[in-house]
């Protein structure tokens, strides 16, 4: 028989931290998938250029994950809403550089699929809660 007792603060913070890190994962094997697929069907520069576009949205959300989830145990409220401003203000910055940096330095970067794998890691972070139920 399955308990109906409510979550503690410590066991949903974990089954919340789970849940991001294993998104993030699948978001990762998926990019990978993609990536192979695009490389048999195109060519290695559209390839590479969708795979750098996803990680560009990745690796900051990654980040972010870390510095909101990274410490365990409960925390107060006022240090849970440091924690998601700043994760938030780095992930930006890291986007930012991680951007300018793939444009400044990767050479040929096929601007398309780029930016098609860079939307699609955004749109799958505000089209997942519709297709998954807890």
């Amino acid at each position: 028989m399955v308990s109906k007792k409510p979550l503690s603060s410590r066991e949903l913070i974990e089954v919340r931290k789970k849940s991001v890190f294993r998104f993030l994962g699948t978001q990762l094997i998926f990019a990978f998938f993609v990536t192979g697929v695009i490389w048999i069907s195109f060519d290695s520069a559209s390839a590479y250029s969708f795979l750098l576009g996803t990680l560009s949205s990745l690796l900051p959300s990654l980040y972010f994950a870390v510095r909101v989830f990274g410490n365990n145990g409960v925390r107060s409220a006022q240090y849970i809403v440091k924690s998601f401003y700043r994760g938030e203000a780095g992930k930006l910055v890291m986007t930012t550089v991680i951007l300018s940096l793939t444009f400044a330095l990767v050479k040929p970067l096929i601007i398309g699929a780029f930016f098609i794998g860079f939307v699609l890691a955004i749109l799958s972070h505000w089209l997942t809660p519709a297709f998954i139920r807890h």
